[in-house]
């Protein structure tokens, strides 16, 4: 009997335990999930204030400097679909990669993106 009862303990254990893992999991992929809706409501707050932008009204100096390596890289975009259109492929040369790394407002604001979002 000792021994079914230790069986009867561990089984007992493993389930509990396997319930909390489940749970940790749900959680987890909630959170997941909430962060996910926080990076699209982001995403969407950025394109209204590109549109305003791109309609030429005026926003804060901060939007105004996201808003121009925007258009500095669909620019880019454009250009490099016209050259493979075109059949040739052009490289960006090591200057305009290092231009491109300098101007992104994103190289000088990740510390402060960290301190602003909730998450």
């Amino acid at each position: 009997m000792e021994l079914f009862d230790k069986m009867n303990e561990f089984a007992k254990s493993a389930a509990t335990k396997t319930g909390e893992v489940l749970e940790d999991t749900r959680l987890k992929t909630q959170i997941l999930n909430d962060e996910k809706s926080i990076r699209e409501l982001q995403t969407k707050i950025g394109a209204f204030y590109y549109k305003k932008f791109a309609a030429g009204e005026a926003v804060e100096e901060e939007v105004t400097e996201f808003c121009t390596a925007i258009s500095v890289h669909l620019a880019n975009i454009e250009e490099k679909k016209a050259a493979i259109n075109a059949g040739k492929r052009t490289a960006p040369d090591k200057e305009e990669k290092k231009a491109e790394i300098e101007t992104s407002p994103e190289s000088d604001d990740n510390e402060k993106d960290s301190e602003e979002l909730p998450y």
